[in-house]
């Protein structure tokens, strides 16, 4: 627990005794493949630390569509904005496989941050990158075609979660044609004749959910962007 608090931003430069008084307050949590662990709506009273495994941020719809915002693993944190304003959720998180995570409840951070000015600067700095994640997936919906949409988003989980295996790149988390589809806006028809596309040009190879990046040059060609923007 304390190795993971660590590796948290908002948290790294605490001293030991500081540490102390967080990991007391923190409670364990075991979450099985597919289970929620909260829906947008619910109250939000807990914040997440994800100490195993992975989870993935969408925005039902009431059709039973989704929006997939992003995939998180460890040691990222889930569920700050209500945890900070006190309202409703504001997305459904599921994990995507067996997930441990810590919580820390609201009232007990609360106190906490009263004597600790520079964590509520870092907790303003998560807030931030939050926010620009979603001007980010905003711009490119708007500005970028579905073959440059699916490619960014395949260079971003490669960043995330890649493996580099002799110049190619291993995704190392399963996604479905169905998710990809969710994370980029686009129907699955659409992403599946891209992806199609992409296979055919030996730029990616797609087996049991698993993407390999086999081509990352023309990868990024195809997304549109510079690799300053990538690293």
């Amino acid at each position: 627990m304390r190795n993971l608090l660590k590796k948290i931003t908002m948290f790294s430069a605490l001293e030991e005794n500081e540490l102390d008084k967080l990991e007391a307050s923190l409670v364990r949590r075991r979450y099985a493949e597919g289970q929620v662990l909260f829906h947008m709506g619910d109250e939000g009273d807990d914040l997440y630390i994800i100490q195993k495994g992975r989870v993935k941020v969408s925005i039902p719809s009431s059709k039973g569509e989704e929006v997939i915002l992003t995939i998180l693993s460890a040691p990222e944190l889930l569920g700050e904005l209500s945890f900070i304003d006190g309202k409703p959720r504001s997305a459904t998180v599921q994990a995507m496989e067996p997930t441990e995570v810590f919580c820390l409840h609201r009232g007990d951070f609360l106190e906490f941050l009263r004597g600790h000015f520079d964590v509520v600067l870092r907790v303003l700095e998560v807030l931030a990158q939050r926010l620009r994640r979603t001007d980010t997936l905003l711009a490119d919906t708007h500005f970028l075609d579905i073959t440059s949409r699916l490619a960014k988003k395949i260079l971003d989980l490669s960043r995330m979660f890649g493996i580099e295996e002799k110049e190619r790149i291993r995704i190392a988390v399963r996604v479905t044609q169905k998710d990809l589809a969710s994370m980029v806006g686009a129907s699955r028809e659409s992403v599946n004749k891209q992806i199609r596309a992409l296979r055919e040009q030996g730029i990616i190879n797609l087996s049991g959910g698993y993407i390999k990046i086999l081509d990352p040059l023309r990868l990024l060609r195809k997304a549109k962007v510079e690799i300053w923007e990538i690293i």
